[in-house]
This record gives C-alpha cells, structure tokens and sequence, in this order.
C-alpha cells in the first residue's frame, strides 16, 4: 500500500499511482522535446517537478478507458 506522501493529492487527481507515473512520463517526453510548459516554470526547477504542477493546475488528465492523458486544452498525446 502507498504510503501518504507530498503527492497524495495529486495522485488522486489522476486515479492513483500507475496513472501519475504514466502522465509524469508521458509529459516529460513532450518537454524534452519542445513542448511549451503549461505553467510558469519556477527558477532551476526540475522537469518532474513542473510536470506535477501541471497535473496540480488541472492542465493534465488521464483518462483510464482510453489509456491517454490529455491537455486541458483537449490536445491528446
């Protein structure tokens, strides 16, 4: 079982574990290669670290029966 951790609440945003690793993985591909950051990027800040942001400001979805996390924006990857 998971333990409580700084991220409990944002894990549940996306359904659980597996779909937040997946939506992290997902988008970090995306920012290494190009993709504009969904939220201001804070000073010498990690990629993993925006990301989670982005999934904290409601801009990342994961939707389970399709297996696809989704842009706010209605944008698929």
């Amino acid at each position: 079982m998971l333990t409580q951790t700084q991220y409990t609440e944002t894990i549940e945003k996306v359904g659980g574990y597996y779909n937040f690793i997946t939506c992290i993985n997902r988008r970090l591909k995306e920012l290494r290669n190009g993709a504009d950051p969904m939220v201001e990027p804070e000073t010498k800040e990690d990629l993993i670290d925006l990301c989670v942001r982005e999934i904290e400001a409601g801009h990342l979805h994961f939707h389970i029966g399709e297996n696809e996390i989704e842009e706010a924006s209605e944008i698929s990857f």
